[in-house]
């Protein structure tokens, strides 16, 4: 069976919960006292380790740093079965720190959040994009969806077999002859945030022209996801369940889930569809 192959920005994201129940004596600042850490991949490390949790292979092209926060990374990507191929040599590894007090986030710090140089894809990198089943670009706005020679890499895997772009703000612009690119409102050209599904419709049609994609599908949080293809009929996809626990990584989740389906040979309403109920 072939691999899934993401490509994109790796993090490490640390849940660090606590509570707060008093305020410094010198300054009016909440005094947070920890009680437990958690680590997971995050980024594009993320989207691949939820991708895993199929029966396919997955590969990871990204960049890891060396430093512990790379190390601790590294550790997690192979736990969960993914294979990571290196993509250039960085020295730091972005993190990002949520403070959390029950359910509810209180402040998050991130570090080395900097973007850092990405250099061409090696040969492993390489072989594993042009033999991939399916490829998923999981952009968080750090440089890897900007450099020339990974774009060029992805714009010929488009040409072959489905590719999925989530896309960033800060990020590069999708290449032409996506299979589908899944932004969320705010990541539509020009959006706003949550708008009425007719204007969402608008914007995506126009995202679709824009990036000259075969599909665009916004995620739309509790409310689904809406799909515009060039049938010129949208599709609402609504979940089948609603709640209101942590969304942190939702996104990746749907993109990881729509990815697998197009990978499965799913057409794209079958594989969005699939993708709301993950």
């Amino acid at each position: 069976m072939k691999p899934l192959v993401v490509i994109g920005d790796a993090l490490l994201d640390r849940d660090l919960s606590g509570r707060v129940e008093r305020v410094c004596p010198g300054e009016p600042a909440p005094v947070f006292d920890e009680a437990d850490a958690a680590d997971r991949p995050g980024g594009a490390a993320l989207a691949a380790v939820l991708a895993a949790l199929g029966d396919r292979p997955v590969q990871l092209v990204a960049s890891v740093g060396r430093d512990p926060a790379g190390q601790r990374l590294r550790q997690l990507i192979e736990e969960a079965g993914v294979e990571l191929l290196e993509l250039s040599e960085v020295d730091m590894t972005p993190e990002k720190v949520r403070l959390r007090v029950g359910s509810r986030t209180v402040l998050r710090l991130d570090r080395n959040s900097a973007p850092a140089p990405v250099g061409a894809p090696g040969p492993s990198a390489q072989r594993a994009l042009a033999d991939a089943a399916c490829v998923l670009v999981s952009d968080y706005g750090r440089g890897t969806t900007s450099a020339n020679e990974v774009r060029r890499l992805i714009a010929a895997c488009a040409a072959t077999r489905p590719v999925v772009w989530d896309p960033h703000p800060r990020g590069g612009s999708p290449v032409p002859r996506l299979r589908l690119v899944v932004p969320n409102e705010s990541e539509l050209p020009g959006g706003t945030g949550k708008g009425s599904i007719a204007s969402l419709t608008q914007a995506a049609f126009g995202a679709r022209n824009r990036w000259r994609a075969s599909a665009v599908a916004v995620t739309l949080g509790e409310r689904g996801a809406l799909l515009v293809d060039g049938g010129g009929v949208p599709l609402m996809v609504r979940p089948p369940v609603r709640g209101d626990g942590d969304a942190c990584g939702a996104g990746d989740r749907f993109a990881a889930a729509a990815t697998a389906a197009l990978a499965d040979g799913a057409v794209t309403s079958e594989a969005v569809s699939a993708a709301v109920e993950a």
